[in-house]
């Protein structure tokens, strides 16, 4: 926890420096880079990581060493085609194909993409220690590591983007920021060098696992990255670029769960699946509990003080994300829920959490454009906040399929929503 937050601190003060430093057109840019860049790394993802966590086979030399070697063909593969996609967008580019004035008709944006794959070979050669560090649920090393080539890779974007104020500063940035986490997770205290080795057995055992991981991570970039990906053909750079702002706001607390979720949560549920299964419906309750109240309370604070917040945080350019982020507030209060497919991964049912993606990414694209079309910017906001509650009904029909679900246990946290909106609203009476 002390490491998520940590981080999130650490992208929003090197956040509210660069909007002093760059343009709000640089930042929606941006976002669409790393949509894309998500985007491919998705569509090739065969679930290394879920696979170390879950799999009996996890702790021997030679399945370690296949994996690390299928984790660098994928980081080439991921290059590759985020070359093949930046000739395509420049081609689109030069002949006009592009709607006028959206964020895919800026000229530098394919450079950018071919520039910021690079990070995809050098992650490749990523030690698969990280992930083993996980499984046995050793965090502080992994999040040290992660810590200090994030600050080293944010104190280069600051200082670059000082003397030169263009946006190749945030891409030089992920750069440095991606070479010194390989350089550091190869070092001898994380566990034994990692060797190139081809076991058919580990592939086929990989590949056979990774399979609903890869609709799963496909259905998961679609549904994470589908407000960008859309919002990006009707709106400018400029205010694509404010939405973002007011985004990382509203996914910045969320984020710092699901990243605690996935290498705290899950390995730990993995470990009771394996060894006492009887106890996962308390354990997944008691998580819940504590999940529930944290969000209740961060949203309704949200929902209350969007405005202020970012009125306090950042200049007179950036006010229009004060509303988006109070809309925006509302897409963490079921956050709690996605739990749920973590605790069908733990049982190796991969296949589950992959419809109930499907559910929710459907209704995203859907929802968002008739949203747009029809009540324009805010609309297609609210749309997109709402999406996280559509697959609430099929989550219950798992769990309840596998005996999981506890009805009352599922909204008991509720109140704590409004009580936090209210504290809220009075709080800023105060200040007005």
């Amino acid at each position: 926890m002390s490491g998520r937050i940590t981080s999130q601190i650490l992208r929003l003060v090197s956040n509210l420096i660069l909007t002093r430093l760059l343009m709000p057109e640089m930042f929606g840019v941006m976002a669409i880079v790393t949509v894309f860049m998500m985007g491919i790394s998705m569509f090739s993802d065969v679930g290394l990581q879920k696979n170390i966590v879950q799999s009996k086979r996890a702790e021997e030399k030679l399945y370690i060493d296949t994996a690390w070697t299928i984790q660098i063909i994928r980081g080439f593969i991921i290059f590759g085609i985020a070359i093949i996609v930046s000739f395509f967008l420049h081609y689109l580019g030069q002949n006009s194909t592009v709607l006028t004035g959206s964020v895919y008709a800026d000229h530098q944006l394919p450079f950018l993409l071919a520039m910021v794959s690079i990070t995809a070979i050098i992650s490749g050669f990523n030690s698969i220690n990280l992930l083993i560090l996980n499984r046995r649920l050793i965090i502080g090393r992994a999040v040290m590591i992660d810590l200090i080539s994030q600050i080293c890779g944010l104190i280069f974007t600051v200082l670059a983007a000082w003397y030169w104020r263009e946006i190749w500063t945030l891409v030089l940035g992920s750069i440095i920021s991606a070479t010194i986490k390989m350089l550091l997770s190869h070092h001898g205290s994380l566990g034994e060098k990692n060797q190139i080795k081809w076991d058919k057995a580990s592939v086929s055992e990989i590949i056979n696992f990774g399979k609903w991981i890869f609709l799963s991570s496909i259905l998961g970039f679609l549904l994470a990255q589908g407000d960008r990906i859309l919002l990006g053909f009707w709106i400018s750079p400029e205010m694509l670029g404010i939405y973002t702002i007011a985004f990382f706001l509203a996914t910045a607390f969320k984020g710092i769960l699901q990243q605690i979720i996935s290498s705290v949560f899950y390995p730990i549920l993995s470990e009771i699946v394996r060894d006492n299964p009887s106890q996962l419906k308390h354990v997944y309750y008691r998580i819940r509990a504590k999940i529930d109240l944290l969000v209740m309370i961060i949203a309704g604070f949200m929902a209350s003080g969007g405005e202020f917040i970012i009125n306090f945080l950042y200049d007179d350019r950036y006010s229009e994300a004060g509303w988006m982020l109070q809309v925006l507030s509302v897409s963490i209060v079921f956050l709690g829920y996605s739990l749920a497919g973590v605790c069908l991964m733990a049982r190796g049912d991969a296949k589950s959490n992959m419809i109930l993606t499907l559910v929710a990414t459907m209704f995203l694209y859907i929802s968002v454009p008739f949203a747009y079309f029809y009540y324009g910017l805010y609309g297609a906001i609210i749309a997109i906040a709402l999406n996280y509650i559509v697959d609430i009904p099929s989550t219950f029909y798992m769990m309840r399929k596998i005996h999981l679900l506890d009805i009352k246990k599922e909204f008991r946290m509720l109140p704590f929503l409004f009580i936090a909106y209210g504290i809220g609203e009075y709080a800023q009476s105060l200040f007005m």
